[in-house]
């Protein structure tokens, strides 16, 4: 059951940023980076994939090992590796949705969502 709520928090935490809205001033002003090129919306996109990572690494504290199991590819994986593969087909889905689809963006982080839900309990 803890699995189940750290996983679903880490995916909704890596969601966020794709239902934010652009908003006046930046982050990047706000805090003083105003030298580099970021919206808070990036700043909560990294702050996400930071949570995911804590999160996972909790998850492995109160829980060891994580079974390695024979995914779809004949691949053996890890909880870390199943994490990695979530994230770049997230990466790939938001890129393909943008190049091809150009509707709005949340509507390829849910699709992400589902993809990362499938390779933590499928793959």
């Amino acid at each position: 059951m803890l699995q189940r709520a750290l996983l679903a928090v880490s995916f909704a935490l890596a969601a966020v940023p794709a239902f934010a809205q652009a908003a006046e001033p930046t982050f990047a002003e706000m805090v003083g980076l105003g030298w580099m090129a970021w919206t808070w919306q990036t700043a909560v996109f990294f702050a996400s994939i930071a949570a995911a990572l804590v999160l996972m690494t909790l998850w492995e504290v109160v829980r060891p090992g994580g079974a390695p199991r024979d995914g779809a590819l004949g691949l053996t994986t890890t909880r870390g590796d199943r994490l990695f593969i979530s994230l770049l087909a997230a990466a790939y889905i938001h890129l393909g949705w943008l190049a091809f689809a150009g509707g709005p963006l949340w509507i390829a982080s849910i699709i992400a969502v589902v993809v990362a839900l499938i390779v933590f309990t499928v793959v």
